[in-house]
């Protein structure tokens, strides 16, 4: 069973993650799901739920896509282009952002950072450095610093972004980011599965097991509540390293989460219900390559 996952599909230049991250091109997308059609079958996460239950096995070579965090491109790019081949796919949503009332972390970090890579020299710019370094983070490389601010550290960036005069709640109205619960709607009406991805993108190991517990139970029960289904698989934020077994009994101990997906390559879990999935992002390399590099860590991890 192959999990790729993504977060953005898209031929433009994306402010709010441009900076942060390398995603796929529309080209790369379609030349990636030629390429899992070709060799594997496409699959639901309804079918993994099933084969984990033992009533159904899955075909020799399988793949779900999964899609985390709820940007628009998964609704203007990406799900036209699978509806029409009929592939299946799992979208994750932090619910905080839904309808771009919000911006979270990493798109902050994006914008602060574009922000200060046009701006070159500027006359808040040692500023913010000293400002950042009163809050513990030193050094004199702007940029690097911003991408060390934790999740903790969050209102670092909405400080930062008062020094530069930017306004994030203005962005997020006027370029919508976000998915909108029309178009979350329109998803689920074509089939698509929708997953709750925490309320605001933490990284768990740096909240307690209460937190991580009420980012995972509200983000599930907010969509569960608003679009009228059951809401039954998750996907961690960032990554579930750090994350306890004590998490796992808790969460899954009540039945309404079914299936949880961390990003950590190919391998098995300790706790079988929580999957592995691998970036198809980041890099430019054709699907087929990063499919090998994935098997050949997956080689090496083994006893």
């Amino acid at each position: 069973l192959l999990l790729p996952y993504y977060h953005v599909v898209s031929d433009r230049e994306l402010p709010h993650f441009s900076w942060i991250y390398k995603f796929r091109s529309i080209s790369q997308f379609k030349a990636d799901i030629e390429f899992f059609l070709r060799f594997y079958t496409p699959i639901e996460s309804g079918d993994i739920l099933s084969h984990l239950e033992g009533s159904r096995e899955l075909p020799k070579r399988s793949f779900l896509l999964t899609f985390d965090d709820g940007f628009r491109e998964v609704a203007d790019v990406v799900a036209p282009l699978l509806y029409s081949k009929g592939i299946p796919a799992a979208f994750f949503i932090t619910t905080s952002v839904i309808d771009n009332r919000n911006l979270i972390g990493p798109q902050k970090k994006g914008l602060l950072i574009r922000e200060v890579a046009l701006r070159k020299q500027f006359p808040e710019k040692r500023e913010m450095i000293d400002y950042l370094a009163g809050a513990g983070i030193k050094g004199s490389d702007l940029s690097s610093l911003i991408r060390t601010i934790t999740y903790r550290q969050q209102h670092l960036l909405d400080d930062l972004a008062a020094l530069l005069n930017f306004d994030f709640a203005a962005y997020a109205i006027s370029a919508q980011p976000y998915l909108t619960s029309e178009q979350i709607e329109g998803l689920m009406k074509k089939g698509f599965t929708i997953g709750a991805h925490s309320i605001d993108h933490p990284f768990y190991s740096e909240v307690s097991l209460a937190e991580q517990l009420i980012q995972t139970r509200q983000s599930m029960e907010w969509l569960a509540d608003r679009y009228q289904y059951d809401c039954m698989s998750f996907a961690f934020p960032y990554n579930d390293i750090g994350v306890l077994p004590e998490f796992f009994d808790s969460a899954f101990d009540d039945g309404r989460l079914k299936l949880s997906f961390g990003t950590g390559g190919m391998y098995r879990h300790f706790f079988p219900r929580n999957l592995e999935r691998f970036s198809m992002e980041g890099t430019d390399r054709p699907a087929h390559q990063i499919l090998a590099r994935q098997f050949g860590k997956a080689f090496l991890r083994r006893p």
